[in-house]
C-alpha cells in the first residue's frame, strides 16, 4: 500500500526529480495535498478507479487557465506501480477560506465574474455534470436521493420539496458545455488580498452548465457564515446562467450530495447542509 513518502519517492524516479516532503497542507474538503520543495504541492488518492478522473481533469485544467481561471498550474501527473493517482501542481499563495464571513460582496462578485469564465470551455461530453443531476432527480442514478429519502426527518422533507419544484422540469434538457468544477464550495478558495488566488479540488471537473458551480456556492454561502445576501448574488448568478430548470434540478442534486456527505462523513453538518438547503427553497420560492 502507497504512503505519501512512498510516492514522492516514486515520482521522484520517474520525473527525475529530487523533490523532499515539508508538511500536509490544509484547506479543501478532500484530502491528500501535500506541500513538497521547490514550491510543488502533491495530491494523491489510493483509489486507482480516480486514474482516468485525474488525467482527464489535467486536460480540463489547461483550458481553464488559458481564459484566466485561477486554479494552480498542474505540473505532471501519474499513477505509481500500486495504482495510485497522482498530480503534482504549483504552490499558489493564498490562505484557505476558514470563515464564510471574509466572503463578502465584493468577493462574491469577483467568483461570479470566474465562473463566467468556465463558459463554453467543454463542448465534448465530458463527465457532464448537466446529465448528472438530471439523473440523479429524476431517474435514481447512484441511488443518492433515494437514499437521503431513506433517512426521514428534515432531509427526506427536503428532499421531498425538490422534487415537487423540479417535477415540471422533467422532460427538459439541461444546458451543457461549460467547465463545471463540480464541487465549488467557500472551503475551496484560497485568498490574498481580498481576490481569490486559487481554487482547488478540482479533480472532478466536467462538462454542464456553470449554473452547478453557483448553485453549490450559494448553499456554501449559508452553509459557511457568510454575510447576509451573498447566498442571493451567487443563486441570481446561477438564474442567469442556466434558466429556473437548471438550478432547480442542480440544486436538487447539490442538496442530497452533501445531505449524504453530511451523514455519513461529518453529521456536524448536517443542520447548515439543511439550512443550505432550506435556503436555497426560499430564494426559488419553493
Amino acid at each position: 500500500m502507497d504512503s505519501t513518502e512512498s510516492v514522492v519517492a516514486e515520482l521522484n524516479v520517474a520525473l527525475g526529480t529530487d523533490y523532499q516532503l515539508v508538511r500536509r497542507l490544509t484547506g479543501g474538503l478532500q484530502s491528500g495535498a501535500f506541500e513538497l520543495t521547490d514550491g510543488v504541492v502533491l495530491k494523491w488518492t489510493d483509489r486507482p478507479e480516480w486514474a482516468p478522473r485525474v488525467r482527464r481533469a489535467a486536460e480540463l485544467v489547461r483550458r481553464a487557465r488559458a481564459v484566466g481561471y485561477p486554479t494552480p498550474q498542474w505540473l505532471a501527473v501519474g499513477t505509481t506501480e500500486a495504482g495510485s493517482p497522482y498530480q503534482l501542481q504549483e504552490f499558489v499563495p493564498g490562505t484557505p477560506v476558514r470563515d464564510g464571513a471574509l466572503v463578502d460582496e465584493s468577493l462574491a462578485r469577483h467568483l461570479i465574474e470566474i465562473c463566467e469564465l468556465q463558459r463554453d470551455l467543454v463542448p465534448e461530453d465530458i463527465v457532464n455534470w448537466s446529465g448528472y443531476a438530471h439523473g440523479v432527480v429524476f431517474d435514481g442514478w447512484d441511488g443518492v436521493r433515494e437514499r437521503v429519502l431513506a433517512y426521514g426527518g428534515e432531509p427526506a422533507e427536503l428532499t421531498a420539496r425538490y422534487d415537487a419544484l423540479c417535477q415540471p422540469y422533467r422532460g427538459d434538457e439541461l444546458p451543457s458545455g461549460d467547465l463545471v468544477h463540480g464541487d465549488l464550495n467557500i472551503g475551496n478558495l484560497l485568498v490574498a488580498g481580498g481576490q481569490v488566488t486559487g481554487i482547488i479540488d478540482i479533480e472532478s471537473a466536467g462538462s454542464g452548465s456553470r449554473a452547478y458551480d453557483l448553485v453549490s456556492l450559494a448553499t456554501s454561502a449559508v452553509r459557511d457564515g457568510a454575510p447576509t445576501g451573498v447566498d442571493e448574488l451567487f443563486l441570481e448568478a446561477a438564474l442567469r446562467a442556466g434558466g429556473r430548470e437548471t438550478v432547480a434540478v442542480c440544486a436538487a442534486t447539490a442538496y442530497v450530495t452533501i445531505a449524504e456527505f453530511a451523514a455519513t462523513r461529518s453529521t456536524d453538518m448536517e443542520e447548515l447542509v439543511a439550512a443550505g438547503g432550506r435556503r436555497v427553497l426560499e430564494l426559488l420560492d419553493a
